[in-house]
């Protein structure tokens, strides 16, 4: 008798843990096809990076508008040292760079999206503005995990939260494989197409690989120690209204590297026709 109580019990727990499983991938795919879908977006961000050479994570708090086809962005920092800057991009035009107004006193730029002058202690460009990595990043870690039978030891859901008022979903993404490896970059590569193609953070190979200077530097047919996956921990807060991460912490054997929170998040929102133009009402160009 008291067997036959172990196994039910047994059999109870080994339920519950399925039961997890499969409600943490519903959640993510969920959240994947949430932002899949959308045309663009809105927000506040209040992104923390590890910046090699600085201590503790420097904060940037910039104002964003998106929308993805054809790709257009108009952001303004909210924070020290460059508060009030405003960028504009939109594919194609200006010569394919951003327009930059740093104040009414200095003359408006256009830079390449890999300047130095824009990207210097910024993990990402400009052009990763919005949620679109955030799903390729998440659809190729299911992909990976299932092909290696493992999706229930990477992912996780532990519970709802609440944050900034709004009910989450929290999951927790551990990689077990998390290293770094050698890879042998293409002709014509910088650190922004070899982040974006294998999927790894661009901060890491920056401080990994002592030639990597910046977006500008070029990495064409090198030699360069890549990590293996994005990060080797990873904490998301899901709204639970919208399924989009308004929470995102990242870690490597280091510990956390970078953490981007969002608020006021507007998900398709009817931009004008000139709303990422110059001539708008309420920029400063």
């Amino acid at each position: 008798m008291r067997k036959q109580i172990v196994t039910v019990a047994l059999l109870a727990l080994s339920s519950v843990v399925f039961a997890a499983e499969n409600q943490a991938r519903e959640i993510l795919e969920k959240s994947i096809q949430a932002t899949s879908k959308s045309k663009g977006c809105e927000y506040l961000m209040k992104g923390y990076e590890r910046i090699k050479g600085k201590p503790g994570l420097v904060l940037n708090e910039i104002f964003t508008k998106v929308t993805y086809s054809p790709l257009k962005i108009y952001a303004k920092v909210q924070s020290d040292p460059n508060k009030g800057t405003e960028l504009l991009y939109s594919k194609g035009a200006h010569g394919d760079k951003i327009r930059v107004n740093a104040g009414k006193f200095l003359p408006t730029l256009s830079l390449h999206p890999y300047s130095s002058m824009l990207t210097k202690d910024q993990h990402h460009t400009l052009l990763s503005s919005g949620f679109l990595f955030y799903t390729r990043l998440i659809r190729e870690g299911i992909k990976r995990a299932d092909t290696n039978g493992k999706f229930d030891e990477v992912f996780k859901y532990d519970g709802e939260v609440i944050y900034k008022d709004k009910k989450c979903y929290k999951i927790t993404i551990e990689d077990p494989t998390f290293a770094y490896t050698t890879v042998t970059t293409q002709a014509n590569d910088n650190l922004y197409s070899v982040t974006q193609r294998l999927l790894v953070p661009e901060c890491l190979v920056v401080e990994q690989n002592p030639s990597v200077k910046n977006f500008e530097s070029d990495l064409s047919n090198k030699q360069l120690r890549i990590p293996t996956s994005y990060a080797k921990k990873s904490t998301i807060y899901i709204d639970k209204e919208t399924l989009y991460p308004i929470f995102q912490e990242m870690s490597d054997d280091k510990g956390g590297f970078e953490r981007y929170e969002y608020s006021n998040l507007k998900i398709n929102p009817n931009f004008a026709a000139d709303e990422f133009t110059e001539s708008f009402s309420g920029y400063g160009f």
